[in-house]
């Protein structure tokens, strides 16, 4: 009697096996034949910055949890652009809000919202100042840069005093000018 049972068992097996296997061929053999149905396309428009919008830059400091904004009218260069071409030009910065009117980005800064720097011409070199204690800018360091081997428009830039916020800044932007 077991025998029989065991048999019969297996000879169900095989045979869900078998229709399973004969099904799914027939299932295959169907989504091979071309489809006589029309497939209709969607243009989805590309959502860009415009000219006339806003741009603001939120700096995050680390060390008292303080978040400062700057806002700005988009630059030209900016104009255009969609969201991923936007995060290739800011890389280290974070998208919060895109739209084609306001951009939102968003980057963290070690160190203390208090912390300003001023980046100035000091006897024909690029120099560094900080903001002490009684907001009077004082020397921090002056750079091996020369301020003559910069493009005009940096020179005059540098005549006038750069603000920079936070030390993360200062680093990124030192490191364009000597490079």
């Amino acid at each position: 009697m077991k025998k029989k049972v065991v048999l019969l068992a297996l000879a169900g097996f095989f045979l869900s096996l078998g229709l399973g296997y004969y099904f799914t061929a027939k299932n295959q053999e169907k989504e091979n034949l071309p489809m006589q149905e029309q497939s209709i396309s969607v243009v989805k428009k590309e959502i860009t910055v415009k000219k006339d919008g806003k741009i603001i830059y939120q700096y995050y400091y680390t060390k008292d949890a303080i978040t400062k904004e700057i806002e700005e009218p988009v630059p030209d260069f900016l104009e255009g652009l969609n969201r991923e071409q936007l995060q290739s030009i800011y890389n280290g910065w974070q998208i919060v809000y895109f739209s084609p009117e306001k951009v939102i980005l968003r980057c963290s800064v070690e160190g203390k919202s208090s912390e300003v720097y001023l980046l100035k011409e000091y006897e024909g070199y690029l120099a560094v100042f900080i903001e002490d204690v009684n907001k009077k800018m004082k020397l921090k360091e002056v750079t091996q840069v020369p301020i003559s081997v910069l493009p005009e428009p940096e020179r005059q830039e540098l005549r006038e005093g750069m603000y920079v916020l936070g030390e993360e800044n200062l680093v990124r932007l030192l490191s364009d000018f000597t490079s």
